[in-house]
């Protein structure tokens, strides 16, 4: 089979318990050799691409217009539960509360007790860490490890859009919609897995296209501090009790919750078989709030259309929508997304395509809250060259920190400007953000957005002088200014 051929160049899902990987360990060696880069209070590895889609298989509404101005409200921030506790929902580049705060800063130092670096992704991860584990560091690192050891093991090689086009047309899982805070909806059909990969026991082929799903979440339909999770429907549609693939779900589910914490919002079930759904009132009874708040049954259509447009799902699953025949690049629509809102013309007419391009890469991925840094800092987004036109034609206000990009042409191969002569604001010296002084040989010029939000105070000081000043500054003397740095992130201390 050719998909089976192709797959054996990928390696099997990891279990848990996996020893690290020899060659992640070698890569961290290697790294620790070199001058420290943080990013959100932890040590940076280098992360390459998860995933490869050509331009014309990003569906054209990923990313729908009415995010560049939804404000997500309380209920979209936080999950809250009758006896008071809640769990948190949106972890960017939103702000964080005291015991959050608090929680991440042991996080932080426990990391580096432990001599731990990580990818800038799982680092913008470490609350979701916290909160799957409670609040224990010890725990939470070890897991954000694990999800790294994973990673640096799957994409040896990025996903290819490619050498899956045949796998994703099964319609096995797709985005169909969003729901009425916009997050994405995923639909796994547990009865399209092909029959040998059932006689074959090829699970992996499953999980394959799931992470695909994921990662082109991640890339093209998330924004840091607005949309961060997704909805996952579940279609039990033709299978008998016998027939459904228990371990596969279970697999789905363990893997998911471990590898993409915090990244499931709710999972709804349908078309279950009559003797299940004689059940549901029973599992209801023996289910937690936490647990029923993120399993929904769905026994009426109202079950799910009560939190989506039923025009963004199929008429199997209890939306209005005609069943799909096409899967890649995936059928997303866009808005209106909130429930009993008839869409009209000349809303779907002008509605504006491509408008996942108005992040960058990196952008995607967000950033923690810095108390150190005016609210404005913190929520800021990464924006692409592009932006500006983006808001434009969605009809909205440029955002004051779009600043004028520099020309493609006019920037160097790591996107800096050409004149290696003139330092730009990216380019500036950072510590490790460590407690204790460190000798000059640790500091290190770096060119990432991503971890200029990892300053203090001082250092951003120095990266608002004027350009004519800050060439004036000798090394030393801009040594001397990382060198007086000397606190942890979120660690209270005042600077100093």
């Amino acid at each position: 089979m050719a998909v089976a051929a192709a797959m054996r160049h990928f390696p099997p899902w990891p279990s848990s318990t996996s020893s690290h990987n020899s060659r992640a360990q070698a890569s961290r060696d290697g790294f620790f050799a070199e001058p420290a880069v943080v990013a959100n209070g932890i040590r940076v590895l280098p992360e390459s691409s998860s995933i490869e889609i050509e331009e014309q298989n990003v569906a054209p509404f990923s990313l729908p217009q009415e995010v560049l101005s939804f404000q997500p409200d309380d209920q979209a921030v936080f999950a809250r539960f009758v006896n008071g506790d809640c769990e948190r929902k949106l972890h960017c580049n939103i702000e964080l509360t005291h015991e959050e705060l608090e929680a991440l800063r042991l996080l932080q130092e426990e990391a580096r007790a432990q001599h731990v670096a990580l990818p800038v992704s799982i680092s913008a991860s470490a609350t979701r860490y916290l909160s799957h584990s409670h609040g224990d560091p010890k725990k939470a690192l070890k897991m954000m490890e694990t999800t790294a050891e994973w990673r640096t093991s799957y994409f040896t090689r990025p996903l290819s859009d490619a050498d899956m086009a045949e796998d994703l047309q099964l319609g096995l899982a797709y985005f169909t919609g969003r729901d009425k805070a916009l997050r994405p909806v995923l639909v796994f059909r547990a009865a399209r897995i092909p029959a040998a990969w059932h006689r074959e026991r090829r699970y992996d082929l499953v999980i394959r296209v799931l992470v695909f799903c994921m990662e082109y979440f991640l890339r093209y339909m998330a924004v840091p501090g607005k949309i961060e999770s997704i909805n996952v429907v579940i279609d039990l549609k033709d299978l008998t009790l016998s027939q459904i693939p228990i371990g596969v779900l279970r697999e789905v589910h363990r893997s998911m919750g471990m590898y993409y914490v915090g990244r499931i919002f709710r999972f709804y079930i349908c078309n279950m078989p009559r003797i299940l759904g004689t059940l549901v009132p029973l599992a209801k009874k023996v289910l937690t709030e936490r647990q029923r708040q993120k399993l929904v049954f769905v026994c009426r259509p109202e079950d799910i259309t009560r939190d989506m447009a039923d025009r963004q799902i199929e008429e199997d699953l209890g939306g209005s929508r005609p069943p799909l025949k096409d899967f890649f690049p995936f059928p997303l629509l866009p808005g209106p997304f909130e429930p009993n809102t008839p869409p009209s013309p000349r809303c779907l007419n002008e509605a504006v395509p491509g408008v996942h391009k108005v992040l960058t890469a990196e952008g995607s991925k967000g950033r923690l809250w810095n108390w150190r840094k005016k609210p404005e800092e913190n929520q800021r987004l990464d924006f692409s060259d592009c932006a500006a036109d983006i808001f434009r034609k969605c009809g909205l206000p440029v955002p004051a920190e779009i600043a004028p990009k520099v020309p493609t042409s006019a920037r160097g191969l790591d996107g800096a400007e050409a004149d290696h002569n003139v330092r730009t604001p990216r380019e500036v010296l950072i510590t490790n953000s460590m407690d204790e002084e460190l000798p000059h040989s640790e500091a290190v010029v770096v060119s990432d957005e991503s971890t200029k939000d990892s300053l203090s105070n001082a250092d951003e000081a120095a990266l608002d002088e004027p350009r004519g000043i800050r060439d004036r500054r000798s090394k030393l003397q801009e040594v001397e200014v990382v060198q007086r740095r000397r606190c942890c992130l979120f660690s209270g201390c005042g600077g100093g």
